[in-house]
């Protein structure tokens, strides 16, 4: 597999292992530690299990080795990591394309709005009032956490991902809620398909081409 074909496939918590590990050599347990410690959890799924398979898998394609091995009283040993320079050109490689490059995502909200007409149009501004609650909340969290971040010393730069995350709240807050007011008042027509006029228009430049 070519590098450019592994960059378009890793992972956003492969890329991270990479990142702490450029800082200094770590063992998996300290690795999740950190991403809590620093909020990256925010942003990528963290559990212990994927953690090690990503590990491995890093591993595997020569980005880190061990570095050494640690054993403390009667706690398993474990295995300290590094990066290579390979894994380094590779961090590097990835967060250059992720920068320039939009990717196609599939939100799960985007396939929400796709359906929602199997609402009622009550039920549905409902269901987008609620979630404007919630986004306001996660970005209020959010800020106190980058608050605090500040406050213990990070620049902004360190912190640069919260900010987008938080604008990217309060941004789908607002639309979300002017949708939802749009449902509630009326406005938006609770149909799908082809408007009647459309339809007509269509069918009327249809015919007058043959």
């Amino acid at each position: 597999m070519s590098d450019a074909t592994l960059a378009a496939e890793i992972s956003p918590l492969a890329l991270s292992i990479l990142e702490l590990l450029d800082e200094r050599p770590m063992h998996p347990y300290e690795l999740a530690a950190t991403m809590r410690e620093r909020h990256q959890d925010e942003f990528i799924r963290l559990n212990f299990g994927s953690l090690y398979h990503t590990v491995e898998v890093v591993e595997r394609n020569g980005w880190i080795v061990p570095a050494e091995r640690e054993k403390e009283g009667r706690r398993p040993e474990r295995t300290i990591y590094k990066l290579t320079p390979s894994g380094r050109e590779m961090l590097v490689q990835v967060v250059s394309e992720i920068l320039a490059i939009p990717r196609r995502e599939y939100p799960h909200f985007a396939a929400g709005l796709m359906f929602m007409h199997h609402l009622s149009a009550e039920q549905a501004a409902e269901r987008l009032r609620a979630r404007g609650a919630s986004l306001a909340a996660k970005a209020e969290k959010l800020r106190g956490i980058m608050a605090q971040l500040r406050a213990d010393g990070l620049t902004r730069l360190s912190l640069v991902e919260l900010e987008h995350k938080i604008a990217m709240l309060e941004f789908e807050r607002t639309w979300v809620s002017g949708l939802e007011k749009e449902i509630a008042d009326g406005r938006l027509e609770w149909k799908v398909g082809i408007h009647t006029d459309s339809e007509r228009l269509r069918r009327t430049h249809g015919s007058s081409t043959h």
